[in-house]
């Protein structure tokens, strides 16, 4: 048996149908590009990576910061970036907080060397990457890599400098960073591997400054109290704050003492060009900052042979008068 279906109603029948297979149509398209996009290792995907920073408020730090984020986005990816504000316990939690987060990949720069460990093992058990940035880790945690400097080759670098500027030898003191943090036990560590070789120079001296500017100034007005001319020949930092008690000293007149530094500000640079300092090492935080991003961009993209395994160490070059009108420094403090 059939019935007859009025022409106005199976005109709109007919449309509803239409309407009805296109979207049906549209769907399936737009769900096979997702899983076309997720086939093809994420492409079109937006990543998010996450940065555990130190401390966002140190000068080389927020430039190194500056220079991931800007280089994130120049990729195409977001960033989540997270102070520590040199406490352990923060840093810690913040990475706990970025892997609750479920961001793409973690970057890590800590200020002790063994404190995040457990924190970053949470990230590998949800299986998130970790790299490390700026300062190494401590073995203990799955780390995909790690990026920047090398600590001993640093101070290696500052052993270099000082036998430079003391051909014929001499005495010396080593204002030390943070005590037990990784920068001041590799730094000295590349120092005396330079020195061993030339029994000529002594070192006298080893306050403590805590890569500060103000106690850089207080530990150098005690060594030039204690050491009266002639009886000391150079001071050196672990950092850059060695412009501020080198600025002072040449003040009071003490211009026979080589001062010289680590890391290059633009503070840094105006006292080797005045001649306040020697020279210094240069650690470049906006490269450090770049390869960052570049490397967690390659890590998620399936370029994995393009990240240098366990570790990548960027280049040091040391900064005197002869080159420093040709190689500017990048950050300010």
């Amino acid at each position: 048996m059939s019935a007859s279906i009025p022409r106005r109603t199976f005109r709109r029948c007919l449309a509803a149908a239409t309407a009805i297979v296109s979207l049906t149509v549209l769907t399936a398209a737009c769900g096979d590009t997702e899983s076309s996009s997720t086939a093809a290792g994420g492409k079109g995907k937006t990543f998010t990576i996450g940065l555990a920073n130190a401390d966002t408020t140190i000068p080389f730090l927020a430039s190194m910061n500056s220079a991931f984020e800007a280089e994130a986005k120049r990729l195409g990816m977001k960033t989540v970036t997270l102070n520590g504000g040199l406490d352990n316990a923060k840093q810690a939690a913040n990475v706990q907080t970025l892997a609750a987060r479920h961001v793409d990949l973690i970057l890590v720069c800590s200020s002790s060397p063994t404190a995040v460990l457990p924190a970053i093992k949470q990230a590998n058990r949800a299986g998130i990457p970790v790299m490390a940035l700026n300062a190494q880790l401590s073995p203990g945690a799955d780390l995909v890599t790690y990026i920047g400097a090398s600590d001993r080759q640093f101070g290696q670098g500052e052993g270099k400098l000082i036998v430079q500027a003391l051909p014929k030898g001499g005495k010396i003191a080593i204002t030390l960073g943070t005590l037990g943090s990784t920068p001041q036990v590799e730094r000295l560590k590349g120092i005396k591997d330079v020195l061993k070789n030339h029994p000529n120079i002594k070192i006298v001296a080893t306050p403590v400054d805590n890569f500060k500017n103000s106690e850089n100034l207080s530990v150098t007005q005690d060594l030039l109290s204690k050491y009266p001319k002639g009886k000391l020949d150079a001071i050196v930092a672990q950092g850059p704050q060695m412009y501020v008690g080198a600025q002072y000293a040449r003040k009071i007149g003490r211009n026979e003492i080589r001062f010289i530094a680590g890391d290059y500000s633009k503070q840094v640079e105006a006292a080797i060009k005045s001649g306040d300092l020697y020279g210094t090492v240069n650690q470049s935080p906006v490269l450090e900052g770049k390869l960052g991003a570049q490397y967690a961009n390659y890590w998620l993209t399936g370029q994995k042979d393009k990240v240098k395994q366990p570790t990548y160490y960027i280049p040091l070059p040391l900064i005197t008068k002869d080159n420093v009108d040709t190689n500017p420094a990048e950050w300010s403090g």
